[in-house]
């Protein structure tokens, strides 16, 4: 039994020492120091009444996995939570974690903060096994991301023993309820238990309307309903008022919500300095000392504010999170944040204007002009459009909007700028490309469409207030729209990278052009490369992302620099260039972790799967189940090139899966644009295709699908391509020389990088002369392949591609045990490991016929783990008396289990129970 607090507890002693994590710090500090520690929990207002009833409820609730407080802003949450920390928890709430919620908080940082070690007493160390893990507070719980949530809920369902998590959040979360419930793992608190009591409201009223007039607090408590922020407000207004008596008589005429009618009494009741200073910083967020005193131009400020929160809820203390200070103000830690009720009654200050709106907009706006002329527009615009200055936030777009947008954050400031000032945009040419531009970013491809079909329309009419860039036809901003159109279909690629081309030249051979062109140059840059990347032109385009990545690095655009990297990393790939692609993309991925680093969206997706790419086929492969996981398959609409090659990597994943005919059926599957297809792919990329779809054929041993595919690639004058499919064709058929000859041609006609077909047609042709009993020729093949791949850790060609040859171990074996590179003993002994590919997946791959056989309208039959432990020996070929010694079990107990098998498979004998098997993927 805790003893009973008094009524009102002013400034409470800390009970136990407690860690905050805010938004990008560390969740396992080594041993802070717990009065510092102390010290960044939030803090307890100078007047606060213990919530029992939430405090009980909290005792009980919090001893399961997941508990969900519910209530709306104002209630009392935070407060309520952190006094029952700070006075009243029990044991299992000794140590706890307070996290403040926002988009940053990740699955990863969400599983780290559960998983960290609690604090064990004084030497700090792990708590040891089998003990309560400690508890996880989450403030504004509703701001996580809904990755996050997700992973919160998997916990919640498969180990809810190991974590304790309180959830406070403005509605319910979408957590699965219904079976955790019934378990005792989840519990749902909800707004009403927050309700203030009359005892409560009684004295927390009387504390602050400084009175304890009985009419005044009957009547505070029933406007206020048991809400305590309004309760709060009410009071303090009341207290200002000459005759609080009568002023309270006069509350249940108010008809206006509670929340906005009482900040907004409360607002008109603080002094002017006070008023200026909130107008100024209400829509900042958490605003430093120094930023508030730079905008509101009042070097006070500090002083203002620790009024302002002494009241605990018009201001409250923030210790991490706050918006940077000014340039040349020293660096701080923490600051305030004008609470969300007081907020929104200062931004309808705002907008109705008047004497103290227009002071306050003056002074934000000489504020952001110092801010902009030092090169700080990470606020500047959406300070002007928050204290409504939108002529001076346009200013701003069409002076710096390139850097702006590339620079902001996940808020899209510019595009609710655009759809609260209609008029405004509507007559300001200069700004269309900063808006096309972020819709570009933002992968809103009909708002790209829209915005560059006015500035090409203005263009056209050269509107006397149209913003030219340069001399006519030489507009970088022109150029960059028809490039985004190229993408978009909207017009031909080769003519809008004519154009692009001719203006990237002339804005480097001549300062006319440079000096009018200098702001979207690194943009053009960009945009060519990454065309010229889908249309194959591959060496050019590397001149034009290194060009993109040398003029962001020296106009400070660090995340348009870090996407061209992303770019260039698939320039290598394609290239055949895999190592480079590597170094490229984890430069990319280490930028992009930097702390306080700004990247553009999809970037870190595009270079991981580059990543991945060119990793995938090396020795050992280092792309295992949990590398590949961290592959996110989303990527900008109009990134058609990236589109494609997560078509190529998920077909591989297929393949690495034994899912063949799944291969098949991703790799026959446009997915670039639902305007394209595969016969109108780059050619460059429709060759890698069809080789792609070449050697999954092989896999299948599909006779006719290689025929095809043949035909497709001399038609398209891939010669050394077709010779490899050919030859690939002849090595089904048992054709060993033709298929010799065909292998020989396909080495010295190979025309594209990736796939590797030189070095694959040297390979097969290696196998297939040893087993025709040409063992020189056959090594000097090998030995080619093997210098050809060895500077880009390849292996693919060493997979084991001829059913005809020999085994690619067994050549790889020999020149193991003469002296050769390290590639050579890496492949040998990654070969000696495994059989042949066409052998591996030989007895798991359906065959067309058999798949042409096997009735479709049939349904997957459940097999029991030990029928799946027989149909893989039966696979292999084994016997019943071999299968009974593998599996420890009597040959009368495998009968039984083959009996069962044919029985489910519908099938009377052993290679029919196999075909049946493999068209259903049980292999």
């Amino acid at each position: 039994m805790r003893a009973n607090p008094s009524p009102v507890v002013r400034r409470s002693a800390p009970r136990a020492t407690r860690l905050v994590f805010p938004p990008g710090t560390s969740v396992a500090p080594d041993k802070p120091h717990k009065q510092a520690d102390d010290d960044r929990v939030p803090r307890l207002p100078r007047i606060y009444v213990p919530r029992l009833r939430l405090w009980q409820r909290l005792d009980e609730a919090t001893e399961g996995a997941v508990t969900l407080l519910v209530a709306p802003a104002g209630a009392g949450k935070t407060l309520g939570v952190t006094g029952w920390l700070r006075n009243a928890a029990p044991a299992h709430a000794g140590h706890a974690v307070w996290v403040r919620a926002d988009d940053s908080w990740t699955a990863e940082r969400i599983d780290a903060a559960l998983d960290a070690p609690a604090d064990a007493g004084d030497n700090g160390g792990p708590a040891g096994p089998g003990s309560t893990p400690h508890l996880v507070v989450v403030d504004d719980a509703h701001l996580l991301p809904p990755s996050a949530l997700r992973r919160i809920d998997e916990r919640l369902n498969n180990a809810p023993e190991a974590m304790r998590l309180l959830l406070l959040s403005h509605w319910v979360l979408p957590l699965t309820r219904l079976v955790p419930e019934l378990l005792g793992n989840f519990t749902l608190l909800r707004g009403g238990l927050l309700r203030l009591s009359d005892a409560e409201s009684t004295e927390l009223v009387s504390a602050h309307a400084r009175t304890g007039d009985r009419q005044v607090l009957d009547a505070v408590a029933r406007h206020a309903d048991g809400w305590c922020a309004a309760a709060v407000l009410t009071a303090r207004d009341l207290s200002a008022a000459p005759d609080p008596a009568a002023a309270a008589r006069l509350l249940p005429h108010d008809v206006a919500p509670i929340a906005t009618r009482v900040a907004g009494e409360v607002f008109s009741t603080l002094t002017p300095r006070q008023r200026h200073l909130l107008l100024c910083i209400a829509g900042d967020g958490v605003v430093s000392v120094p930023a508030a005193a730079h905008l509101s131009h009042d070097q006070h400020a500090g002083e203002i504010l620790a009024e302002l929160e002494d009241t605990g809820l018009l201001v409250l203390r923030e210790e991490h999170g706050c918006t940077p200070a000014p340039a040349d103000e020293p660096e701080t830690t923490g600051g305030f944040r004008v609470h969300p009720l007081l907020a929104e009654v200062v931004q309808r200050q705002l907008a109705a204007g008047g004497v103290d709106a227009a002071r306050a907009r003056s002074t934000v706006i000489r504020a952001v002009r110092l801010d902009v002329a030092r090169g700080n527009l990470s606020q500047a615009f959406a300070r002007l459009v928050r204290v409504g200055a939108p002529d001076e936030a346009a200013d701003v777009l069409a002076r710096d909007g390139v850097r702006m947008v590339l620079g902001q954050s996940a808020c899209d400031e510019v595009g609710e700028f655009v759809r609260a000032e209609p008029e405004i945009v509507d007559h300001r040419p200069d700004i269309w490309f900063a808006i096309a531009l972020d819709c570009w970013v933002r992968d809103d491809l009909e708002g790209v469409r829209h915005w560059g079909d006015r500035l090409l329309e203005a263009r056209r009419r050269w509107s006397p207030s149209f913003p030219a860039r340069g001399p006519e036809g030489l507009d970088a901003s022109i150029a960059c729209v028809r490039l985004w159109r190229a993408a978009l279909g909207l017009e031909p690629a080769y003519a809008a990278v004519g154009h692009a081309k001719r203006v990237v030249v002339a804005s480097q051979t001549r300062p006319a052009v440079r000096e009018a062109n200098a702001e979207v140059l690194p943009v053009l840059a960009n945009e060519l490369g990454v065309t010229q990347n889908w249309l194959g032109e591959l060496t050019e385009a590397e001149s034009s992302l290194t060009l993109a990545v040398s003029l962001s690095r020296s106009q400070g655009l660090a995340p348009l620099g870090v996407c061209a990297l992303s770019h260039l990393a698939f320039t290598q790939y394609m290239r055949g260039r895999e190592t480079a692609c590597v170094e490229l993309a984890g430069e990319v991925l280490v930028a992009a972790d930097a702390p306080g680093a700004r990247t553009l969206r999809f970037v870190t997706a595009r270079a991981g799967l580059a990543r991945l790419l060119a990793r995938l086929l090396d020795v050992p492969s280092p792309a295992g189940p949990a590398e590949t996981q961290v592959v996110d398959a989303r990527c900008h609409g109009a990134d058609l090139c990236t589109r494609f090659w997560f078509r190529v990597w998920d077909a591989r994943q297929a393949v690495l899966a034994g899912d063949v005919v799944g291969a098949r059926r991703i790799l026959t599957t446009p997915r670039e644009t639902p305007r394209l297809t595969d016969e109108q792919l780059p050619e460059h990329l429709r060759v890698a295709l069809l080789v792609e779809q070449a050697f999954v054929a092989v896999l299948a041993s599909d006779r006719e699908t290689l025929k095809s595919l043949h035909g497709a690639l001399d038609a398209l004058g891939a010669v050394g391509e077709a010779a490899l499919v050919q030859g690939l064709r002849a090595d089904r058929d048992g054709d060993r020389r033709g298929a010799a000859v065909a292998f020989e041609a396909a080495a010295a006609d190979a025309a594209y990088s990736q796939p590797p077909t030189r070095a694959l047609a040297l390979a097969c042709e290696a196998q297939v002369l040893d087993a025709l009993g040409d063992p020189a020729r056959s090594e000097d093949r090998l030995a080619e392949a093997i210098s050809v791949t060895e500077a880009r850790r390849n292996a693919a060609p060493f997979f084991g591609w001829a059913r005809q040859g020999t085994p690619i171990a067994t050549l790889l074996g020999r020149l193991a045990e003469r002296p050769a590179s390290p590639w050579v003993h890496e492949l040998a002994a990654t070969a000696a490991e495994r059989p042949d590919v066409t052998v591996l997946y030989a007895s798991m791959t359906a065959t067309p016929r058999e798949l042409g056989e096997v009735s479709m309208a049939l349904v997957p039959p459940a097999l029991s783990p030990r029928e799946r432990e027989v149909l893989n020996e039966l696979a292999r070929g084994a016997t019943y008396a071999d299968i009974a010694a593998a599996l420890f079990v009597s040959e009368n107990t495998v009968k039984t289990h083959v009996s069962s098998l044919y029985t489910k498979l519908a099938a009377s004998r052993r290679s029919e129970a196999l075909k049946i098997a493999r068209s259903f993927h049980l292999l």
